[in-house]
Parts: structure tokens; C-alpha cells; sequence
């Protein structure tokens, strides 16, 4: 019996510069994992223009691929053109994606705004994993291990069973993270601030080890390296990642409201690290 499809890559493309270095990961990630891509250009007058004239359809569709034809030569591709905003296309072309990548701006955005509504409408919404490019990424993934912003909640396990596959087909380690933010109590002193500290961090090593031990069987061959530290949770995990090849994140966590699609530090992640960082719902 054959195994099934992979499903494609999908990824944006708007022109810019930062969408194009989100081609080039998508392009990257597709050949890597066996899948097509597929390049999205989404806009409502465009789209329909297309779709009423197919000459028009296969100009535009051309021209992308000509634009793209160096960075997508190596992978299968396709180029649609699709009469809807950004964030409504790629979530509905992520319902049968194998994953979504989408930078972190796009041609209108500030750059003092680190995360655009689209790129963020996406994350939210999207059926699939999310893989965002910031601007701190590199243009292709490095060498290092792959990071796990580890809560050990059972909203974080998809999160840690992609980390553990993406790190043994990369032949790499796994770094879980977890990042424990002791308030600042008034009248409490720093002693009493680090004991507390250790209490809570003893006590929730116990419970990210367990939430990891059922992977660790499942991957033997992928070491594990498990990092707990006291510190804001963001810029913690983010420094954390500094050689890393992707940071994976669920998209909430402890404390998450049910209305809350993406938890406070998974936003925060895709503005400080310095990598690619992969959100999974």
C-alpha cells in the first residue's frame, strides 16, 4: 500500500522582500519534506480580473512564476491567483496544507511593527502549522537544534510531537524550554522570590518530563535537552534559540483563555526570536 500525499506547502507572495524570503523557506521546507508548493497571491480586484479572463489569469500567474522561477526551480510548484483578502485564502488553502509560511511583514507594514495583521490573522486561524519568518531569521535554516517552547499543557502536545519528528528528520537534538516568571510580590525578599522560584521550578519539572516522556520513546535516536529557567517567558526562550534551526510553540498554553487563539508569549516569540519560529495548534 502507497503512503498517502503529503499535502503542499502554501505560502503568500504580495511582492515584497520579506514575502520573498518566505518563498524561498517555503521552497526550502517543501523539498525537504517531499511536498509541492503552492504560491498564493491574494487580492480581491486581481482575483477577480482572473477569474472572468484567462488570459489575464496566465499573465499574472506567469509572471509570478518568473519572479520566483530561482528561488522555487528545485521543488514542484503552482501559482494561484485568488479573488480574497491574505488571511481569508491561506486559511482556506491551509485546510488540506501540510503547513503555511508566511513572513512576518508585508509590503505595507512599518518597520517598527514587527508583526503584520495578515501574518498574524493566518497563525491564528489556519488548519495547519504556521511557520512564520521573522525578521531575525536567517535566509535558509541553520544547523542547530530544533527548540521547543515546552509548557508541558495538553495544548502544547501537537506542538511537542511536530518538534520531536522535525528533529529526528533533521538528525538533530531537541532543546525543550520552560520558562517560569515569578512576580515581583510586594515585601517579598529576593530570598524569598528564589525559593519560590525553585519550588515552582521543581515542581514543574516533574510535569514537562512526564509530558515528554511518550516522544522520547517514540524517537529514541533524538537527544533531549531540557532547559529550566526563571525569566520572562518570550525573551527567555528567545535567547534560548539563538542557534537553533526552528523554535515550535503551541499556540496557548497555561493560562490561556478560550477566546484567546494565540496566547500572549507565542506573540511575543514571533517578534524576538531569532529563528523561524513554527506555531501548532
Amino acid at each position: 500500500m502507497s503512503e498517502p500525499a503529503i499535502g503542499p506547502v502554501i505560502c503568500g507572495y504580495d511582492g515584497s522582500r520579506d514575502a520573498r524570503r518566505a518563498v524561498a523557506w517555503a521552497a526550502g521546507w517543501a523539498r525537504d519534506h517531499g511536498a509541492p508548493l503552492e504560491v498564493i497571491s491574494a487580492d480581491r480586484a486581481v482575483g477577480r480580473v482572473v477569474r472572468f479572463d484567462e488570459t489575464a489569469r496566465a499573465n499574472v500567474e506567469g509572471a509570478m512564476r518568473d519572479q520566483l522561477a530561482e528561488l522555487t526551480s528545485d521543488v514542484e510548484s503552482r501559482y494561484r491567483v485568488v479573488a480574497d483578502t491574505p488571511v481569508g485564502a491561506l486559511v482556506e488553502a491551509s485546510r488540506n496544507a501540510s503547513a503555511v509560511v508566511v513572513g512576518s511583514r508585508g509590503l505595507t507594514a512599518r518597520e517598527d511593527f514587527a508583526m503584520g495583521s495578515t501574518s498574524a490573522g493566518i497563525v491564528e486561524h489556519a488548519s495547519c502549522p504556521v511557520i512564520v519568518i521573522t525578521p531575525h531569521a536567517s535566509e535558509t535554516p541553520p544547523a542547530g537544534p530544533v527548540v521547543l517552547a515546552a509548557d508541558g499543557s495538553p495544548a502544547g502536545e501537537p506542538a511537542v510531537a511536530f518538534a520531536f519528528a522535525e528533529a529526528e528528520r533533521r538528525r538533530t537534538s531537541l532543546r525543550a524550554v520552560h520558562c517560569v516568571e515569578v512576580p515581583r510580590l510586594p515585601g517579598a525578599s529576593l530570598f524569598d522570590l528564589d525559593r519560590l522560584a525553585e519550588s515552582v521550578l521543581a515542581e514543574d519539572e516533574k510535569e514537562i518530563t512526564d509530558a515528554l516522556a511518550p516522544h522520547e520513546a517514540r524517537h529514541p535516536d533524538v537527544s533531549v535537552d531540557l532547559v529550566l529557567v526563571v525569566g520572562e517567558p518570550a525573551v527567555t526562550i528567545a535567547e534560548e534559540s539563538r542557534d537553533a534551526a526552528v523554535l515550535v510553540t503551541g499556540s496557548r498554553g497555561h493560562g490561556g483563555f478560550a477566546g484567546m487563539l494565540l496566547g500572549s508569549v507565542s506573540r511575543r516569540l514571533l517578534q524576538k526570536a531569532p529563528c523561524a519560529v513554527i506555531v501548532v495548534r
